[in-house]
């Protein structure tokens, strides 16, 4: 077990992974030194149907009207990869009705007026490692099922707004969205009012402060949020019972646990908390999450937690308490009921163990001290 973010975790690369099992990923190379009746119906037959175009690490720093066509090959149709700096300007942006994949992850890109190009029907849309500090897809994005927004320069998640502001309004069907590495720090209570389809969110690596108890209230199929590594003071509280099955806010700024702090997250199987500043627990702090399996509390300020704190977890499996400050584990209370198979003690300043504390433990339980 372990504090690292969750952010290359399976769920949202499975999603963008799909565009790997398309049969081959095609850019679209049009010859206009062939004529422009030649260019453009082929272009606009190649566009009518169902596409997928890669530009990633193409070095792109700006999309203008002829971002396709200026590429001038000998073959029409042909897959390549390029180096690309500014296109020359032509009067009318070429669109695509049909494009369902669009990859221009890790370029330069700063503007947005690459949206012009994007049909209602975009499907994957991956911009990581770009430098955007707006985006706003709305119609565009109606059926949008994926963004990737990693690494990029966006401040504010909002309903609807444009500087420095990353704008969710239109986005009905998106099921997975990773703003991680960012520099958000305020998020809008009704920002995903349009979102309520969402099954993955990252929000990790960026200065969340704050959030307002309805941020998530709307996200009624929630399964994964990643909070991590941002610099929360207290675990966010959600105003309606949600989906959500992991939750990551290990690396933050959480001092303590209060009473029923989990209540409207009942189907928790996997909680991390490790690396922030927790020391106190209170006894009914982890109230109503029967399913959880994974609780991971390293490196935090633990000295000893309350009789009864797990009254709760009767479906504990992992606990993880290691790197804390328990000097005994008499300080620990356990019961041999919990269906518990693995403990992390390590790095606790441990001054001996009872031999009796061991007979009130389940009987496979491992113990990991070294």
């Amino acid at each position: 077990m372990n504090n690292e973010s969750i952010a290359a975790d399976p769920p949202m690369y499975a999603a963008f992974s799909i565009i790997d099992e398309v049969d081959r990923l095609y850019i679209l190379i049009c010859n206009t030194a062939n004529g422009e009746n030649y260019m453009d119906e082929s272009l606009q037959s190649l566009c009518n149907d169902d596409i997928s175009l890669n530009f990633s690490n193409a070095v792109i720093s700006e999309i203008k009207r002829d971002f396709i066509s200026m590429f001038v090959q000998e073959n029409p149709f042909m897959e390549s990869h390029f180096t690309y700096t500014t296109p020359m300007i032509s009067q009318n942006w070429m669109s695509f009705p049909k494009l369902k994949i669009l990859d221009l992850s890790e370029n330069n890109m700063r503007r947005t007026n690459f949206v012009q190009l994007l049909s209602n029907s975009l499907y994957f849309l991956d911009l990581h490692g770009n430098s955007l500090s707006n985006l706003n897809l709305n119609e565009k994005g109606k059926k949008l099922f994926a963004l990737n927004l990693d690494e990029n320069n966006f401040n504010n998640i909002k309903y609807n707004g444009y500087s420095k502001t990353l704008s969710m309004a239109g986005l009905k069907n998106l099921h997975y969205l990773s703003v991680s590495r960012n520099e958000i720090n305020t998020i809008e209570s009704d920002a995903f009012r349009d979102n309520n389809e969402l099954l993955f969110l990252n929000l990790s690596s960026n200065d969340i402060h704050y959030l307002h108890p309805k941020t998530f209230a709307n996200l009624q199929y929630l399964e994964t949020l990643d909070l991590s590594i941002n610099q929360l003071e207290n675990v966010p509280q959600i105003s309606n019972e949600t989906e959500i099955s992991t939750l990551c806010i290990n690396n933050n700024n959480i001092k303590k646990i209060i009473s029923h702090t989990f209540v409207h997250m009942p189907k928790l199987i996997k909680l991390l908390m490790g690396m922030n500043q927790i020391n106190k627990i209170d006894v009914n702090a982890f109230a109503h999450l029967i399913v959880l399996e994974e609780l991971d509390l390293s490196r935090n300020m633990l000295s000893s937690l309350p009789e009864g704190w797990t009254k709760s977890l009767i479906s504990l499996k992992y606990l993880d308490l290691s790197d804390n400050k328990f000097t005994s584990l008499e300080s620990l209370p356990l019961t041999n009921t919990l269906p518990l198979i693995t403990i992390y003690l390590m790095k606790n300043s441990l001054e001996y163990l009872n031999v009796k504390y061991f007979e009130n433990l389940p009987q496979n339980l491992t113990i990991n001290l070294i």
